[in-house]
């Protein structure tokens, strides 16, 4: 029964960022080219909607303790297909902001709590490759959905993007029924208590090292193609070939990459490995300032293969290491709680860090990023100790 409730969450993670993808590959057009809405607008309806997923992350994770895990889960997936619609019907900033409040809120929660439902649905080391082995089926979704969304932004009609969006929602309404049929374990109500995640001084130092080694996302997702575009003598059609290189080596390496992390010994190696990885990438980025030709091309194929394999190796490890310190009778609020610091690097502290450093100060945008990567590396072994279980 475990391994077919496994098979059947990979195939609603499949599901759900294949519909995901589908609105990846357009959002920002939609939003400013659809809705009407600047740039700026865009951006801070984004940091809000960050904002309101950060305060909501633990009291939802302290829910879903005590109302279930699955139950939660459905709840949130459909909350995102009702965002989703909300996206399609929206002419406004208010409307709009509304939806990615809606959107951001549940996107956050569903990805802590899904690997609490994990943790329910097989135990040991098999945790963290049942997580790889999700995330592979996620990156395959994306590869694959984003360039149909493409589609929708080559046809240049509002139609077109709002079909796409229902299109997503549907998705995310098939994921909601998929993940309320797999079987669980039942397990006994949680006592109403206040939430203590926060006092774990343990969990504390984790998710502080976690949300530095995550910048790997605003660096992939801002700091290369920015810097490429205008520090760089590639032409900007090497952005997409470069991010197909980083989105095939995940399908392909996740998988081994997570069998090396699956102690808690392992997994402090990793995330000192991860952080000399990410801090050696961001130097190969700085170095195509002064390169020309092929390769420039050369090192900027290098520097994404680091920083791909550093992305890799701190997802493993935050896996296992989170799961080390979360208590049973209350893992989705310490899953939660350790997510949080994912959501600040992703969508609050890492946009502006990034954005404001390359405006500001150029080529030391690197050497920034590559301190805090080797530092994060260094406190590592600080941070817990393989005893501590």
């Amino acid at each position: 029964m475990a391994q077919h409730s496994v098979r059947r969450l990979v195939v609603a993670g499949f599901v759900d960022y294949l519909g995901g993808g589908l609105f990846l590959a357009f959002s920002a057009v939609y939003f400013t080219g659809v809705v009407g809405l600047s740039t700026a607008l865009v951006g801070v309806g984004l940091g809000v909607a960050g904002l309101a997923a950060m305060v909501a992350a633990v009291p939802i994770g302290t829910a879903a303790d005590r109302i279930g895990v699955r139950r939660t889960l459905v709840v949130l997936h459909l909350g995102r297909a009702a965002g989703t619609v909300g996206y399609a019907l929206v002419t406004g900033w208010w409307g709009a902001l509304g939806a990615m409040i809606v959107v951001t809120v549940a996107d956050q929660g569903v990805a802590a709590l899904t690997q609490a439902f994990v943790a329910e649905l097989t135990g040991g080391v098999r945790r963290v490759r049942v997580l790889a082995a999700y995330r592979t089926a996620v990156n395959l979704a994306i590869s694959i959905g984003s360039p149909l969304g493409g589609l929708a932004v080559g046809l240049h009609s509002a139609r077109a993007f709002r079909g796409v969006l229902l299109i997503a929602a549907a998705a995310y309404v098939l994921v909601a029924i998929l993940i309320a049929r797999i079987p669980r374990e039942r397990h006994p109500p949680v006592a109403r208590r206040r939430i203590t995640a926060f006092r774990d001084r343990r969990l504390l130092r984790l998710a502080s090292i976690d949300t530095v080694l995550q910048l790997w996302t605003p660096v992939l997702n801002l700091g290369f193609p920015l810097w490429l575009d205008t520090h760089t003598d590639a032409g900007r059609g090497w952005i997409g070939v470069l991010y197909a290189i980083a989105t095939a080596l995940c399908v392909v390496l996740q998988m081994p990459v997570t069998r090396l992390t699956v102690t808690v010994r392992t997994a402090r190696s990793g995330q000192m490995v991860a952080g000399a990885l990410l801090a050696l990438a961001c130097a190969a980025f700085a170095a195509t300032a002064h390169t020309h030709g092929g390769l420039t091309i050369t090192v900027l194929a290098l520097a994404v293969v680091l920083l791909t394999g550093g992305e890799l190796i701190a997802i493993a490890a935050a896996w296992t290491l989170s799961y080390s310190i979360a208590p049973a009778e209350h893992r989705a609020e310490y899953l939660s709680a350790f997510a949080m610091g994912r959501s600040v690097a992703r969508y609050v502290l890492g946009p502006i860090l990034v954005t404001g450093l390359l405006a500001t100060a150029g080529a030391g945008m690197w050497a920034v990023l590559a301190g805090l990567f080797a530092l994060a590396a260094v406190l590592t072994p600080f941070a817990i100790r393989p005893a501590q279980q």
